[in-house]
């Protein structure tokens, strides 16, 4: 690169607010329209893209324009009464004619960096380019769940208790949401929720196929509401409650989406039999009753990694989970942990998986780990 293109550029650095308009321009350059979508990064991702959140967002500027960038968001995550602060990866892109100079690796270099001097434990991202990020410091690991229930399994799930009432639909009203913080707060799973974020995270469409056309279905008894599950076009995306009633109104939401979808003969030999109704419901590997209640039922699923996992802060997560008594140290970008007699020596990279699996790498501290972790659809960038 030439010397005086070289002086051109400033950052990486966390963007200014007046430069939302330049970055949205290459995020949806590159992210959409070169795929022959349209531009709509700010719509998919309003809780990132917004002058609040611009000082999470990593650019490379070359007079004024945005060359290279990534964005980030971080939020609070719970596994049961354990705390973690994570910042979700979004959006690395680079302008064509500003590529082979390193300017990605350098946004995400300085995109860890920010989020550890933010008190941020882990990143998370997703990508078909693993190897990439790989090489940075990052691992896939976690684990994600995906069950399907169909006529002949649905029946292994207890029906609601006659007091229950039903109320769904796609209005996301105030109480509607409150009462989804409710039963969010109280199975401290995933993301903490305020009804600021919650607002923001039902106006994104990040992921269409996914995510699109959700409605809400509450099960509610005369004190109020006891548990919910969110729907969208592809299945289950988000639940909550205790695990009886979970159980109760997946078997109800299953009956509902398959009306009168029950298998009968086709009127005559050229009509053609419509496909089997199926329900897929969304889960992490462990921290709730519910996924106890589909394990001992024998429920199968399939399993896949949660994302690439990058360890932040190895301190902070054993003492989030209360593992005080295993010592951690650093040297020369290796990790050694110490509890008692025991003790392993192992990469960032298999740190992630040594601490949230899936793949158990050692029999270090097998009592406690992996750790659960977990973060649903609706919150991830």
């Amino acid at each position: 690169m030439a010397q005086n293109a070289q002086n051109s550029l400033d950052g990486p650095r966390p963007a200014r607010p007046e430069e939302m308009e330049t970055i949205l321009a290459l995020a949806n350059q590159v992210m959409r329209t070169a795929q022959g979508r349209e531009p709509s990064i700010a719509t998919d991702y309003p809780f990132i893209y917004n002058e609040s959140n611009a000082e999470n967002i990593i650019v490379v500027m070359d007079r004024g324009r945005a060359v290279s960038m990534v964005g980030s968001w971080m939020n609070m995550v719970e596994a049961g009464d354990a705390p973690l602060k994570t910042g979700g990866i979004n959006c690395l892109a680079t302008l064509p004619g500003y590529r082979g100079r390193g300017l990605a690796s350098r946004v995400m270099t300085e995109a860890v960096n920010h989020m550890a001097r933010r008190d941020c434990h882990l990143g998370r991202l997703t990508t078909g380019i693993t190897n990439w990020y790989h090489r940075l410091g990052w691992e896939s690991a976690g684990l994600y769940r995906a069950y399907r229930f169909n006529h002949s399994n649905i029946s292994l799930l207890p029906k609601l208790p006659p007091d229950v009432q039903i109320i769904q639909g796609s209005d996301f009203r105030d109480d509607v949401i409150d009462a989804i913080i409710r039963l969010r707060t109280a199975d401290q799973l995933g993301g903490r929720r305020t009804s600021g974020i919650m607002r923001k995270l039902l106006t994104a469409d990040s992921d269409p196929a996914l995510m699109g056309n959700r409605q809400y279905v509450l099960a509610v008894r005369p004190k109020g509401s006891a548990a919910y599950c969110m729907d969208s076009n592809h299945g289950i995306i988000e639940w909550g409650g205790p695990a009886d009633l979970v159980a109760g109104l997946i078997h109800e939401r299953f009956n509902y989406r398959a009306g009168d979808r029950s298998g009968q003969s086709p009127k005559s030999l050229q009509d053609k039999v419509k496909d089997s109704p199926e329900l897929t419901l969304v889960a992490p590997g462990t921290g709730h009753a519910f996924i106890e209640v589909l394990q001992s039922l024998g429920f199968p699923c399939e399993e896949s990694y949660w994302g690439m996992l990058n360890i932040l802060d190895p301190r902070g997560i054993l003492d989030a989970f209360g593992a005080d008594d295993v010592a951690v140290t650093e040297e020369h970008g290796r990790f050694t942990l110490v509890r008692g007699g025991e003790s392993v020596s192992a990469t960032r990279q298999e740190l992630a998986k040594l601490f949230f699996g899936p793949e158990r790498i050692s029999e270090f501290a097998r009592d406690i780990l992996p750790f659960p972790f977990w973060q649903w659809p609706l919150e991830h960038v």
